[in-house]
């Protein structure tokens, strides 16, 4: 068994539970899971040969996992460079769905989150912080910049903070401010 192979069956496995995550109503263990999914189907797309068929396929399924975790940027670039070429007619059209879809959901609107909390958790290496609703005890998992991961654990770690974010389409929450609370 070749790595890409390898790289391959352990994306879809990801997927697979990424899935029911996600009808158990896990978002978060199912974005996290998506997100290694996506990955390693990247990686292996750069593992082998563009001339290749299988490589289409391969690119299809990493944009369609970056759609599923929100990468809008890079499943439109995949999208783009999967119909570059000369791809099998089936995945030409799988691309175009995929395409579809990701209009679809860079259309909907975008919720705004504002919540008052204390950070509970740091994750540098997913760009990732947790935060805990000081009233409701709901966790929020929020998607930060990964230049500023550092910088906001040194200045609000175990201050109360006020976070103001965007929930998007697909349900994750990116940080556009983060203050001490008042």
């Amino acid at each position: 068994m070749n790595i890409v192979t390898v790289l391959h069956n352990k994306a879809m496995e990801f997927a697979d539970e990424a899935l029911l995550a996600k009808m158990e109503g896990n978002r978060d263990v199912s974005h996290s899971l998506f997100e290694k999914a996506f990955s390693l189907e990247k990686e292996a797309t750069t593992l082998i040969d563009q001339k290749n068929d299988s490589w289409y396929i391969l690119v299809r399924s990493a944009a369609s996992l970056a759609l599923n975790c929100g990468r809008f940027q890079d499943a439109e670039s995949l999208i783009q460079m999967g119909l570059s070429g000369t791809p099998p007619s089936f995945i030409v059209k799988e691309l175009k769905d995929l395409s579809n879809t990701l209009s679809d959901a860079n259309k909907k609107k975008v919720s705004e989150v504002d919540v008052i909390g204390i950070i509970t958790y740091a994750n540098a290496e997913e760009s990732q912080i947790r935060l805990q609703d000081l009233k409701s005890k709901e966790i929020y998992i929020i998607s930060v910049p990964s230049h500023l991961i550092n910088e906001i654990v040194k200045s609000y770690w175990a201050d109360v903070v006020q976070v103001k974010a965007q929930r998007k389409a697909t349900g994750i929450i990116v940080l556009n401010e983060i203050t001490k609370a008042a």
